[in-house]
């Protein structure tokens, strides 16, 4: 702890975590939380605090203190701790319609809460065209936007880590089976595209009030078993007018703890 700092009375100044290896977990913690890790001193600084791995206490998983730490986005995190050596203990649950909680254990063996806050419901629209590897890099060049997926089959396109477009081909069906005829005059593959709906299903049962015609119903993408990609929900709906509607639950909210 620096010298002169002040603190509130009751204000948790200082954090010790238990380690059985000092430089894994420096690297487990700075790969996976960004935080600032010095594996010489075994010291670490968070946002907001700064403190240590210590190697003379025992690892606490489920039965003790449980440290909560923020996080942009459930389903990137939970991709990074497997890929760094911790487990997930708990897959994301919705808390209150406000956050997003999951639980993971680190690479020694502590167990940690991650959160992120539920966003609301925001348009991520979905072009049907005739070349997908083109009409990405025409995008990318036009508006600066980033790959996210890549490939002849599908992409998707961020603007500052954020989803805003995503590019799919006439010819390949995927689950959800072909979108949009070739052959049809333009504009008959578009879809108004909804994510982030964290009341996922608040909104499935109120497609179901409205008789708003199903065209694919709830199912995950992908299907069961075969790995976690997006790792969401969806509902394809028609509006009022024969429009495409899909809403998409926030990535990561279907996760699978052991993908096959």
């Amino acid at each position: 702890m620096s010298r002169g700092a002040a603190h509130a009375n009751g204000q948790i100044g200082y954090l010790q975590i238990p380690a059985t290896d000092v430089a894994a977990s420096c690297s487990f913690y700075r790969a996976v939380f960004g935080w600032d890790t010095d594996p010489t001193w075994a010291g670490f600084t968070a946002p907001g605090i700064i403190g240590q791995f210590v190697t003379d206490r025992r690892p606490t998983r489920s039965d003790g203190t449980v440290l909560w730490i923020a996080v942009e986005r459930i389903n990137t995190l939970l991709d990074r701790v497997v890929e760094h050596g911790g487990t997930i203990a708990s897959t994301p649950t919705l808390d209150q319609g406000e956050r997003w909680l999951a639980e993971i254990d680190d690479i020694a063996g502590n167990r940690v809460g991650v959160f992120a806050q539920a966003r609301t419901a925001q348009p991520q629209m979905l072009l049907t065209v005739r070349d997908v590897e083109a009409s990405s890099e025409w995008y990318q060049t036009l508006l600066g936007l980033r790959s996210d997926h890549g490939g002849p089959h599908y992409e998707r396109l961020l603007a500052d880590g954020e989803l805003v477009l995503q590019l799919h081909s006439f010819d390949v069906e995927h689950a959800h089976g072909r979108v949009g005829d070739p052959d049809a005059p333009l504009g008959n593959g578009v879809l108004v595209w909804f994510g982030e709906v964290a009341a996922f299903d608040d909104v499935v049962q109120r497609a179901h009030e409205l008789a708003a015609l199903v065209v694919v119903p709830p199912h995950r993408n992908p299907e069961t078993g075969q790995g976690n990609g997006p790792g969401h929900r969806e509902l394809w709906i028609t509006d009022p007018d024969g429009y495409v509607v899909v809403i998409a639950s926030p990535d990561g909210e279907a996760y699978e703890t052991t993908p096959t």
